[in-house]
Order: structure tokens, then C-alpha cells, then sequence
């Protein structure tokens, strides 16, 4: 060992404690070699099977470097996510080229190489520099802690080859994650800039329902070991039909509202129907359709117009925000459902929830199989040929559907490589992180799903049942009863409950209104050459009553968080609020993010105003 290790791991350690602990720890890897160059330059090799490989040039690494990141474009990236530490020379090199507000965050799969690395060499410069986070093998939870806050960077992905040839499937494994982290942080904001007045809204318009229906819950290990079919909408969907009809009685059918219609056609009643989506539209997939055995089990923030349009039982799942968690405190456990973007990842799991096992899924394409969006016959489907004409054929919108998100190519079940998108590749991770055995991929064609089992629908054969599935279900809904006895006590403490929230927010928009004008005066404040440090210690003052009364608040506070998350978001992972927040002062620029957070709050304020009063009158409205 060399001094260099005690100045790395000193420096380390002032960065680094836990990090630098953990490194002293290490011992030796055998496979690890380490040559010096006709230089000096310490290299490292390790052995693939039998094959040495070399992690760096064996000449000249530090020249190698300097080529490997010229070859980069450092200039419009402020964020470098780099696979692979090695003995650093790369990272050396990244680091001269970039400006000083940049961060780059380093992933080295073996430790006890980068231990190497601090014995070898002296990298007292790259460990010292404030730029730089390095993570050992690290889990998923800690990369997204790592990540936490920088969603709006401009990111630069470097996969270092010699580490690559070593590990390629861990840092192929890597990348994926971060991209899903990143983009899911993308798809966050822009969520919750389309939909966060729209769940309140729906929630408020549905409370008689929630108030009044059974939970699905009540159900929840009730079908131990039945196998069940889950039936996502995905344009393979047409090839599994004659599975799905031949197992009606032998196993559990749960499809997704949007293929609903396509089951129907082929005069196969599936058991169980989900919805979760806000949107009218996916109340669309149930209009017109006759009463029916199916079971639809909605989430609380579905549109209204779900539970007037279905025909048939109808149950609940529980409120996902904590933010509402005072309406099922009220109503009762409704039951708990784990969401991952989907509809089909909310099938899945209310099919692991009732006790199913094993679980095929079908039409789960997560690609644009044949160049399509969804099965031909569903609902969007049957959209897409009402529109076309001359101009807009159903061409054109299916290729609008492939060009609404760049594309991104992946192994596919029958073909080499298909063609999907980030917004699909989160929840195929969504899926492949379950690691449930009794997950079996049934789907005929789409993205092949890495670390799960894939069966063709052609070859499961499934057992007849001494009791068909349907009269099971059947025997379930009539024994725990459709609808809550005690409804109207309910609805009466929700009513009380929406009293005292509405005389809470009549007290709290005002100071939320000042607040805002406060943050307005501020800001002008800190643009001003002289400052006047009486009035600025006023203003903060007053900004600091205002959100201890905010604090004082709790059950509106929850609620007005609930529709104010976009604002909350945008600041807590620093997107900028307009294109002219670059030239600002951090402490003008502090300021206005201050105005954006209390408008965000006075807006939300005034919406659940609103709502809670739309929420109080259609209670009353049934209790008379």
C-alpha cells in the first residue's frame, strides 16, 4: 500500500465519512491487477472468464482520456452521470473540462477496485472537488436520494468501456434506472401540471360513492391460489382472446377498462373491470354497454361519469394521497393499491391482492406492435376510425402516437428489437421490479421482460374448477353485501368534517392572499440596488406569521398541498419558473420561487373552497 491511500482516504473521509468507513473495510479482489505504463501510470486489469481485460490503455491512460472526453460535448450539460470509476483518469479529464456548477455523480460497481484506485494513485483533487458524488454499488433508493432535486438538469449519461466490458449488464441496469428516475421526475410535473385539480375535483364529485360503496378490500385473500388473467389493452391483445374465453371459469379475468369492450365483443364478461384514470374519456369505454356480472373497481378520483355510465357492482379502492387520508378515516379502509403508472400495474397488483396466483398477463405490449397504440377494437381505437377522413387516416394518428415521445428501441418477445417509448419503459420497470414468481408473461408479442417468466398463451393450460370462478365471486359480493349499511352516519360525519375544513380555509386565504403580495414587495425589494434592511426583516417577519398559521392548519394544510403540487415540485426539484430565472441573483431568484410557492397555495386555497362546498352540498342533496 502506498501513502496515496491514507491522503485519498483522509480527504475522503472529510467529504465522506460513511463512504470512507465503508471503503477501509474492503480487502482485496484477486481478480484485480494492477501494471504500470513505461510512465508510471498505474492501469488495472481484471479477468472476464479467462480473458484479461484492461480498464484503461495500457500506454497511456491519461491520453486516452483526454481523447474519450473530447469526444463529449460539455457545454450545454450540467449534470454527468458517469458508469464506472475505474483508477479515475476519465473522471480527471471530465472534471477540467467542466464549469464549477455542475455536478457529477460517479457509479463504480466494485468497491474494493476503487479502494485499488486510492492506494494506487493520488486522486486528492477528484476527491476534494465539491462536484463530485461517489457511490459504490448502490441500491435504487439511494441513486433516486442522489438524484432527489435534479430531475431539471440538462444530463449527460458516460459509460466508461473498460468498466462496461466487465460489468455491462450492471451498468446497462444502472443506466436504465437512472433514465426511468429521471424521466418519471418529467412525467411527475407534467402530470401534475395536467391532473392535481382534476383528483381533488373528481374526489369531491364522487364522495356520495366512496361514502356509500363497499371497499374492495373486503375481498382481499378471499380468491388464495386461483389463477388469474390480467387483460391490458395492447395491440397483441386480438391473439390471446381465445385463452382468455377458453379460461373464463378456470381462472380470474381482470381487464383494464380500455379493453373492456374488446372482451365484450367476444362475449367474454371478464370478473373484475379497473379504472383509475381522471379523464372523461375513459368513462367512454363503458357507454352504452348493458347491465352486466362484471365487477368495476374504480379508484375514488375516476370521473363521475364512471360510476353513472357502468351497469352493474361496483366497488372502491382507498385514496392514494395522504393528503385526503381524512375522508377514509371517515369512511372506513377501502384498500390499499400500489400504483405504477398504469392501469394494467393496478390490475396486476388488486390480482396479487385477492390472493391470485399465478398471474398471466396478456396484451401487455408496452411497444407499438405492428406500428399500433392499442388493440384494434377498443375504445381508442374505435376513436382513432370516427376521426379519419381523407387527410387524417388512422395512419397518421397511430404515427402520431409514435412520435408524441422520442422512441426508444428494446428486445422484444418475437423480434430482436421493438420500438417503445420512456413513458411505457416505466412501467415495464414497474413490472420487472416486482421479482413475484407469480408474475408469468402471457402477452403474445411487445417488449420482452427482463427477469420474468415469458410463456407463450398457446401453451398454459389450465385446470377446470369444481366451482367455476364466476359463482365464487358471485357467493363473495352477496356475503359481504354491496353497499355500506352505515352510510348515512358517514355521510353525516363527512358533512361535519367539510363544515370545519370550510371555516378553517375562510380563515387561512387571507393570510395566504398577503402572503403573496409580501413575497410580490420582496422580490422588488431585492432588485433594488440599496436595500432597506428594515423593511426586508419586516416583510420576512410577516412571511414567518404567515406560515406558522399555515402550520396551525393541518387538515387544509394536507388538502391545499394535494392541488398545489406542481408549484411544490417544480421548486423542490429546480426547474426554473420562466427562462428568465437564469439571469437572477440566488437571492431575487429565492424570492420569486417564494411568490410562485404562496400563489401555487393561494390558488389551491381558493379551488378546495370550492370543492369542499360542492362535497358539503351533494351530501346534503342525498340526506334529503
Amino acid at each position: 500500500m502506498t501513502g496515496d491511500y491514507d491522503k485519498n482516504l483522509a480527504v475522503l473521509r472529510d467529504r465522506d465519512a460513511e463512504l470512507a468507513s465503508h471503503v477501509d473495510r474492503l480487502h482485496d479482489d484477486p481478480v484485480i491487477e494492477v501494471v504500470e505504463t513505461k510512465e508510471g501510470a498505474p492501469v488495472p486489469s481484471m479477468l472476464l472468464g479467462e480473458k484479461k481485460i484492461f480498464l484503461h490503455s495500457r500506454f497511456d491512460p491519461g491520453k486516452e482520456a483526454e481523447r474519450f472526453m473530447g469526444e463529449i460535448n460539455t457545454a450545454d450539460h450540467d449534470l454527468y452521470i458517469v458508469m464506472g470509476f475505474a483508477f479515475g483518469y476519465h473522471v480527471e479529464s471530465l472534471l477540467k473540462r467542466i464549469s464549477r456548477d455542475v455536478i457529477v455523480l460517479v457509479i463504480e460497481k466494485n468497491g474494493s477496485l476503487f479502494r485499488k484506485a486510492l492506494e494506487q494513485r493520488d486522486l486528492t483533487g477528484v476527491l476534494s472537488d465539491s462536484r463530485i458524488m461517489i457511490l459504490l454499488d448502490p441500491s435504487e433508493d439511494v441513486i433516486a436520494d442522489r438524484l432527489k432535486g435534479k430531475a431539471s438538469r440538462n444530463v449527460s449519461f458516460i459509460t466508461h468501456r473498460g468498466s462496461h466490458q466487465v460489468y455491462s449488464g450492471y451498468y446497462g441496469t444502472v443506466l436504465e434506472i437512472c433514465r426511468s428516475y429521471l424521466s418519471t421526475k418529467e412525467v411527475n410535473i407534467a402530470t401534475l401540471a395536467k391532473f392535481e385539480k382534476l383528483w381533488s375535483s373528481n374526489i369531491a364529485r364522487n364522495i356520495q360513492y366512496y361514502a356509500d360503496n363497499r371497499g374492495v378490500q373486503s375481498l382481499y385473500g378471499k380468491l388464495q391460489g386461483i389463477p388469474a388473467i390480467v387483460v391490458a389493452a395492447g395491440p397483441s391483445l386480438m391473439e390471446s382472446l381465445d385463452f382468455i374465453e377458453r379460461n373464463r371459469d378456470r381462472a380470474v379475468i381482470i381487464c383494464v377498462d380500455t379493453a373492456y369492450r374488446i372482451l365484450l365483443k367476444r362475449n367474454i364478461v371478464p370478473h373484475f373491470c379497473i379504472a383509475v384514470d381522471p379523464q372523461v374519456i375513459n368513462a367512454r369505454y363503458f357507454e352504452g354497454v348493458p347491465l352486466t356480472d362484471t365487477v368495476l373497481v374504480a379508484d375514488p378520483m375516476v370521473h363521475p361519469s364512471v360510476f353513472h355510465l357502468f351497469r352493474g357492482r361496483s366497488m372502491t379502492t382507498g385514496l392514494v394521497f395522504d393528503m385526503m387520508k381524512w375522508i377514509e378515516r371517515i369512511c372506513g379502509d377501502k384498500g390499499e393499491m400500489t400504483h405504477g403508472g398504469s392501469v394494467s400495474t393496478n390490475a396486476f397488483d388488486l390480482a396479487r391482492r385477492l390472493g391470485c396466483s399465478p398471474v398471466y398477463l396478456t396484451g401487455q405490449d408496452l411497444a407499438f406492435t405492428g406500428g399500433l397504440a392499442h388493440a384494434r377494437g377498443s375504445y381508442l381505437d374505435e376513436q382513432i376510425h370516427l376521426r379519419t377522413n381523407r387527410v387524417n387516416n388512422s395512419l397518421m394518428f397511430n404515427r402520431y402516437q409514435l412520435t408524441a415521445l422520442p422512441p426508444v428501441f428494446v428486445k422484444g418477445i418475437r423480434a430482436e428489437k421493438v420500438r417503445t417509448n420512456q413513458k411505457m419503459m416505466i412501467f415495464l420497470a414497474w413490472f420487472q421490479k416486482r421479482r413475484d414468481e407469480a408474475l408469468i408473461n402471457a402477452t403474445c408479442d411487445g417488449v420482452f421482460m427482463t427477469g420474468i417468466r415469458h410463456v407463450s398463451c398457446h401453451d398454459i393450460d389450465l385446470e377446470e374448477r369444481d366451482i367455476p370462478v364466476s359463482s365464487m365471486i358471485d357467493s363473495l359480493m352477496a356475503s359481504i353485501g354491496e353497499s355500506m349499511k352505515d352510510a348515512a352516519a358517514v355521510r353525516k360525519k363527512l358533512a361535519e368534517r367539510i363544515n370545519a375544513m370550510l371555516r378553517d380555509l375562510d380563515t387561512l386565504i387571507p393570510h395566504l392572499e398577503k402572503a403573496v403580495g409580501f413575497s410580490g414587495k420582496l422580490i422588488d425589494l431585492l432588485s433594488q440596488a440599496g436595500q432597506d434592511q428594515g423593511k426586508l426583516d419586516y416583510i420576512l417577519r410577516k412571511l414567518s406569521e404567515i406560515d406558522r398559521t399555515i402550520e396551525t392548519k393541518k387538515e387544509v394544510k394536507d388538502m391545499i398541498s394535494l392541488t398545489s403540487q406542481r408549484a411544490i415540485h417544480t421548486i423542490s426539484e429546480g426547474y426554473d419558473i420562466d427562462a428568465s430565472d437564469a439571469d437572477l441573483s440566488n437571492e431575487v431568484l429565492v424570492a420569486r420561487r417564494s411568490r410562485f410557492l404562496y400563489s401555487g397555495l393561494y390558488e389551491a386555497g381558493l379551488f378546495n373552497r370550492k370543492i369542499l362546498t360542492k362535497m358539503r352540498t351533494i351530501l346534503e342533496k342525498e340526506a334529503s
